[in-house]
């Protein structure tokens, strides 16, 4: 369904486009030909002129408004694509990998940063990856602690077009450093508590970060911030499934030890051991005597 609806919408693009490039060559054409008669002082009616201009303007309008759309419609195909890998995969590192590198592909981010809070109560990095779709170890990993810490604090989300001129953040260190420009910060949060931070910036371009695109990108987050709680809880029960197994595993060496003594105590007990018991020794008794002889 995605690829048909890729196809359909490609296919309207490039039909706009071409109806687009028409109108510019007839409009093109009739100022030449205009221009022609005007030298002959048989130019057209001003109003024909001024029409031609206003088609050309709505014909580019209704262009920009396709290229628009088809941006949209493939940020939702990446969205549904993305929300179908998160419920689909149990592999919860490609899971975060993919999701960060939606988030890099769809906001034209250098770097992006998915935090969680940790059982300390700190936050966490569990995946960063950058433009080239690499991962950014701990060490490498570099952001601005005062944005996350404000978007935090006031509990919804910070867009800066030019961190360093901007003077919510002006004089934060991180920023100035780093030479941090565009900035989006979003706080997760799951039924209320807040669980984590989506992170990302750009050092190298201003303004590429939207409000229209925090709905999506939050949508991503959550999602990434629901597996990851997922799969804790899966490793929890995990590992208790396996500490059952290793206490069956015991239990059954015991029941199979006390099976053993229980059978070797009714041999012991029966009257047939007994009647063995009591013809070795009477064996042993006669062969004392013959050595003593």
């Amino acid at each position: 369904m995605a690829d048909n609806n890729e196809i359909l919408t490609d296919s309207l693009k490039q039909s706009i486009d071409n109806i687009a490039t028409s109108v510019r060559k007839t409009t093109d054409l009739l100022d030449q030909f205009f221009s022609s008669l005007g030298k002959h002082n048989l130019g057209p009616p001003s109003f024909l002129r001024g029409n031609l201009k206003k088609m050309l303007r709505e014909v580019e309008a209704l262009q920009n408004s396709s290229n628009q759309a088809v941006v949209e419609i493939q940020r939702s195909q990446e969205l549904l694509r993305t929300l179908n890998f998160i419920t689909s995969s149990l592999e919860l590192e490609h899971v975060l990998e993919n999701v960060m590198d939606s988030v890099v592909s769809l906001t034209g981010a250098e770097r992006a940063y998915l935090m969680l809070y940790d059982d300390s109560g700190e936050l966490d990095i569990r995946a960063a990856r950058n433009w080239d779709k690499e991962t950014i170890n701990d060490i490498d990993a570099q952001f601005s602690r005062s944005i996350i810490n404000a978007a935090l604090k006031q509990g919804s989300a910070i867009i800066t077009d030019n961190a360093q001129t901007d003077e919510r953040f002006g004089e934060a260190k991180s920023v100035m450093v780093q030479q941090l420009r565009s900035i989006l910060c979003i706080p997760l949060t799951i039924r209320g508590e807040t669980v984590g931070i989506l992170y990302a910036d750009n050092r190298f371009q201003q303004g590429i970060f939207f409000d229209k695109d925090l709905p999506l990108l939050t949508a991503f987050g959550t999602q990434a911030a629901i597996s990851i709680r997922n799969a804790r809880k899966y490793g929890v029960v995990r590992e208790g499934l396996k500490e059952a197994e290793r206490e069956i595993v015991r239990l059954k060496i015991e029941i199979d030890d006390a099976k053993r003594q229980q059978d070797v105590e009714r041999i012991v007990e029966s009257s047939s051991f007994e009647e063995l018991r009591r013809k070795a020794l009477e064996m042993r008794r006669r062969r004392q005597q013959k050595r003593g002889e």
